[in-house]
């Protein structure tokens, strides 16, 4: 009901000024189309404008300032929400995990000691998180190039995927971004470095190679170039990626195939519907298979329909970055709450995560 009222106040507001005395004594016949066009320009983005969502801090200053305390972040990353609705936060710039309860602004460090590290306790830039029913952590330790697991009230972690060291075999990865972990316990692993995704099986020393050619960047449907975050559909087995280096997102299915499907973006860098730039983080909708990606380098989120060849901005001002409620300084995650009436936002360089209600 409001959208339609700004439309139709926006339309009227053009249609008046264009009518008014002082436009016809001071506005020539041939420059009426001019000004015509600039006022439904006008018109248009206060329309645009309404439709914006707008976001409410739930961790971090708000006001694009980093710090150190309970309540604050530093480029926070990944985001994961437990079955009580507490939020998991990977704090990268920190070397934590944080986790806030439903409501508070104020968090506990779950994992990491807030110092870089790489011992058992300690993290190195942690990005993507995942989180089990058992309340269980695992954190991909970006620059230990380790994934690392966190038992419910451990303050130990140990590694589960990686080994500690950079490298390009089946057994170690590079500089990594992405993880999610199914519900045996699989892990799956964006080893951006190496332009791969790696499956590790529970206990595994190695990995297997699921998506892209290891050490080698690409645009072909069998290539990844820097892939960063990932959404796991198990019920279809359907890995999704955010193909950072493609401006693409990218569709696997798992034990079918090793080619990628293309089912957002892939039409270059650019800010068009039909375009992404460096996407960083995507989600799958359960109920409607909608696509919601975080696209980092237009300070958006773009949603795609199934089978659907443009996206929708839902959040965020296209190549536009600020600190107010509608606005991000880069995305860099994006997930939805069980029952999809929320939708949380991990913006990057304004130290914050912002909820949207989607109802």
């Amino acid at each position: 009901m409001n959208r339609e009222y700004h439309l139709i106040v926006s339309e009227n507001l053009r249609k008046s000024l264009s009518k008014s005395k002082t436009y016809d004594c001071f506005i020539l016949p041939e420059e009426r189309h001019i000004i015509d066009s600039i006022l439904l320009k006008l018109c248009l983005r206060l329309f645009v404008d309404s439709l914006l969502l707008v976001g409410v801090t739930v961790a971090g200053y708000g006001n694009g300032t980093a710090g150190i305390a309970l309540n604050a972040l530093h480029y926070p990353w990944g985001l994961a929400l437990d079955v009580n609705d507490s939020l998991y936060i990977s704090d990268y710039g920190n070397a934590r995990v944080m986790k806030l309860q439903a409501g508070s602004l104020y968090g506990s460090i779950v994992a990491g000691t807030g110092v870089m590290g790489s011992n058992a306790t300690q993290l190195n830039s942690p990005a993507e998180l995942a989180v089990d029913v058992n309340s269980n952590i695992y954190v991909n330790d970006d620059w230990n190039y380790r994934v690392m697991l966190w038992r419910k009230i451990s303050s130990v972690g140990i590694i589960v995927a990686g080994n500690g060291t950079l490298g390009n075999s089946t057994k170690t990865i590079g500089q990594s971004v992405g993880l999610t972990v199914d519900s045996q316990g699989n892990i799956y692993v964006s080893d951006k470095g190496n332009h791969r995704v790696l499956k590790w099986s529970p206990n595994a020393t190695s990995g297997t190679l699921v998506a892209g050619i290891t050490g080698v960047s690409g645009s072909s449907n069998q290539q990844l170039n820097n892939p960063c975050g990932l959404y796991l559909d198990e019920t279809n087995s359907y890995l999704y990626i955010a193909d950072f280096g493609n401006n693409r997102i990218q569709r696997y299915h798992l034990g079918i195939t090793t080619n990628g499907t293309t089912v957002a973006g892939g039409n270059g860098a650019g800010t068009g519907s039909n375009q992404l730039n460096q996407p960083t983080g995507v989600f799958v909708s359960k109920k409607t298979g909608n696509i919601y990606i975080a696209d980092a380098a237009n300070n958006r989120i773009q949603c795609w329909s199934p089978g659907a060849t443009t996206g929708v901005t839902i959040v965020g001002i296209t190549g536009v970055s600020g600190t107010n409620a509608t606005m991000f300084n880069r995305t860099a995650n994006v997930i939805l709450n069980t029952n999809e009436t929320f939708l949380y936002v991990s913006d990057i360089n304004n130290h914050r995560v912002q909820r949207y209600n989607l109802t």
